[in-house]
């Protein structure tokens, strides 16, 4: 078994430990962390069964697999403190970084490592994760299994080619927020209405996910499932209309450009 360390531990990377731990692919003695927060980290160590370090150099020491779980913006200070550790032990590097390409990680580590990029979401908490996947010249495709094996474990994974990263980004790493920001506003609606919110919100989120399913197990474009469920002059058409008369569609699709051009922004930092 492979031994994972994690520098870094916030809400993703925290989600895929959760996630790898639960679903029983990595063995929890075989991952190792490091965060800023101690306390923090004591409190995870304890919780997961993980190994918490007090290092770089030790972590990186116990990792066939480097993850790099923190901000984009700390790589540039990161990834040439630790980079003669990391030559040294030549892991398979793992970025889950928006914005920053393998050739950037590259550059920054200063060698030709073996790079895998990926783009999961916070779903990997529940082994509902959607991930996209990819190589630098210097990973293998065997290292590419690897992790499309890891990931497979707690959700789909595809690979995307880099180039259309920040487009996987957009509508599988920030569509979370959308469809919570969604849910609230179902619940919000039947509220105003005289429905107890916590009761709408439990509500919401089954219709939410059993309509996703009805369409990932249908052939079906989703637009002729809202068609089927929109009887005529009933409520359903009534309430279809009124969102595209607020722009509904319209405001998602500008949401997905507009964070399509921030990651944009982001990698040329």
């Amino acid at each position: 078994m492979k031994k994972i360390g994690f520098i870094g531990c916030g809400n993703m990377a925290g989600a895929i430990i959760k996630g790898f731990v639960n679903k029983n692919c990595v063995n929890s003695s075989d991952i190792y962390f490091i965060r800023q927060n101690k306390e923090k980290q004591a409190q995870q160590a304890s919780e997961l069964g993980i190994n918490g370090c007090n290092d770089y150099e030790s972590l990186i020491e116990n990792s066939d697999i480097l993850f790099l779980g923190v901000k984009p913006v700390v790589f540039p200070t990161l990834l040439p403190q630790i980079a003669k550790s990391v030559k040294k032990k030549n892991p398979l590097v793992v970025s889950m970084a928006a914005g920053l390409t393998t050739d950037s990680i590259k550059e920054m580590l200063g060698y030709d490592a073996k790079i895998i990029r990926i783009m999961p979401n916070v779903n990997a908490a529940i082994a509902m994760s959607t991930t996209a996947v990819c190589k630098n010249e210097f990973a293998s495709d065997e290292d590419l299994a690897t992790i499309k094996n890891l990931f497979s474990s707690i959700g789909l994974t595809t690979e995307v080619p880099e180039n259309q990263f920040a487009i996987f980004t957009a509508i599988a790493g920030c569509s979370p927020a959308y469809v919570y920001m969604f849910i609230d506003g179902l619940a919000r609606g039947a509220q105003k209405m005289g429905m107890n919110k916590q009761k709408a919100l439990e509500i919401a989120a089954s219709a939410v996910i059993g309509s996703a399913s009805m369409y990932a197990q249908s052939n079906e474009h989703p637009q002729e499932l809202v068609d089927k469920v929109c009887s005529p002059g009933g409520t359903t058409i009534e309430g279809v209309t009124t969102l595209e008369e607020y722009k509904f569609t319209a405001g998602v699709v500008k949401a997905v450009e507009n964070s399509i051009l921030k990651d944009r922004e982001l990698s040329k930092k």
